[in-house]
This record gives structure tokens, sequence and C-alpha cells, in this order.
């Protein structure tokens, strides 16, 4: 199991928010917790490179996946639609089998998710929408996974299969920097880096 190296940031100064962030994001799993308006997102926009500073250093974050709030795509689409678009951007030549071989490896949740994707994206409820964005998104391969509030409008079946995910990226030596408003006893019940800011 390779490990990616950790993510440090010196001298970040977040505008808006007037904080200097001086932060090491460890391998493993990474807790982001503030209040709302503390300046959660507009760091992780940095961290993935979205927002550029040249007065900081940002070291270790040459492999990111940023799995935001928002998510755009046009709702006569199915989301099979997406897969391929998020495949083709990727550029790395996976195809729609590659993501059944990573949901069969990780999850096994194929009927599920064979079920959503060929559903037109705007017949997706708005937990669905999250569920199978983030899915397509963490199927993919990079050492850090960044993820905005990913269990926002997310049902607890579904949940639950997230961090199944979650944890075996982690195993496998990845990176995870998390931002969550629910309470969840993953976050409460298990070792992990919890960061405020």
């Amino acid at each position: 199991m390779q490990k990616s190296e950790d993510i440090t940031i010196e001298g970040l100064i977040i505008p808006f928010c007037s904080k200097t962030i001086n932060i090491r994001f460890i391998r493993g799993l990474n807790y982001l917790k503030g209040n709302n308006g503390s300046g959660k997102t507009l760091l992780l926009d940095y961290v993935s490179g979205l927002r550029k500073d040249t007065s900081s250093t940002i070291c270790g974050n040459h492999s990111i996946i940023y799995i935001n709030q928002s998510i755009f795509f046009s709702d006569r689409l199915k989301g099979a639609d997406f897969l391929k678009f998020v495949n083709k951007l990727d550029n790395k030549g996976r195809t729609v089998s590659d993501f059944f071989l990573f949901i069969d490896k990780y999850i096994n949740e194929t009927h599920t998710i064979r079920e959503m994707l060929n559903k037109q994206w705007g017949m997706l409820s708005g937990g669905e929408k999250k569920f199978l964005y983030i899915t397509i998104l963490l199927s993919l391969e990079r050492e850090w996974y960044i993820l905005d509030e990913p269990f926002a409008f997310v049902d607890e079946e579904k949940k639950k299969i997230i961090w199944k995910i979650i944890w075996k990226k982690i195993y496998e030596g990845k990176g995870m920097i998390l931002t969550s408003h629910e309470k969840d006893t993953e976050i409460e019940n298990n070792n992990i880096n919890v960061i405020e800011i």
C-alpha cells in the first residue's frame, strides 16, 4: 500500500475571513471543522488549486480530486452521460466497465448504481445526484480526495456506502480532507485528524 505525501500550507491568508493558515493535512482522514463562514470552502479551493495565492506555500497537492458542493449537469442527460463525461475529462482511457470494476471492488452495489446511471439527471433526487456525483469522482485514481459537505441530502444507506469507499481509499494509503455539518459516528468514533479553523 503506497502512501501519498502530506499536504502542507504555510502563510495562506484567506480573504474575507482575515485568517492566516498554517496546516498539515496528514495521510488518512482529515476532518476540517468550523462554523459557517469560517473559510473552510475557501481553504479547500486553495488546497485544490482552484484559487491561487502567490504569497503562500502549498505543497503535496499535485494529485487531487475536489468534490465540492456544486453539481452542474444538464437535467436531460443520463447519469451514464455524466460518468462518460468525467472519464473523458480524466483523460486516462477509463471506460464505464472500469467504473463497474471499481464498484464491485469497493462497495458491490452494482444494481443500485446501474439504476441511477440509466435515469436522466433531472429525475434523480437531490440525494441521489449527490451520491452518484461523489461515487463517480471517488472512482478516479488520485492521491488525495477533498470532500466538501459530501453527506448533505444523502440518506443513511447511501451515506454508509460513501463511508465504505472513504475507508477503503484510506486503507490504500490515500489522503482525505472532509468537511461536514452532519453529526456522524464515523467522525466521532475513529482516530482522525481534526483541524478547526
